[in-house]
């Protein structure tokens, strides 16, 4: 009987840092847009459009690895992602998988004042074996 595998993707909101529409998308410092007097200038966090789903490594199923692989990324002006960088590791194959898939979300951009920005924020996704 095979395993069923549940995958869950969590993006935390957490809007780390932003940038002037530059194109490269590099991060520079700036505050969230939260609260009731957010502080000005601030970024309105991305919002995810679409979020593949990472497989899961035949290394990790065969050693029936579970937990959650942490990354930071960049989401660009034009919406999708870059500069994804594991910051805590499943091994096996699995952070590979996770960088695959992050690599392929797609979002509406942050921004500031009404203008695209670059955002820096961290998520994870979750590996279960069922």
């Amino acid at each position: 009987m095979r395993s069923l595998i549940l995958l869950a993707v969590t993006l935390a909101s957490v809007c780390l840092l932003a940038q002037d529409s530059d194109p490269n998308n590099t991060p520079t410092k700036a505050r969230p847009c939260v609260g009731e007097h957010p502080p000005q200038p601030c970024v309105v966090q991305p919002v995810a459009v679409s979020q593949a789903a990472p497989d899961y490594s035949d290394e990790g199923r065969e050693k029936k690895i579970e937990g959650e692989v942490y990354l930071d990324f960049v989401v660009g002006v034009d919406g999708r992602t870059h500069d994804v960088h594991v910051t805590k590791s499943l091994g096996s194959g699995l952070d590979e998988k996770s960088v695959e898939a992050v690599t392929q979300w797609t979002f509406k951009p942050g921004t500031v004042d009404g203008k695209p920005v670059a955002v820096k924020l961290r998520g994870s996704v979750s590996f279960h074996l069922r």
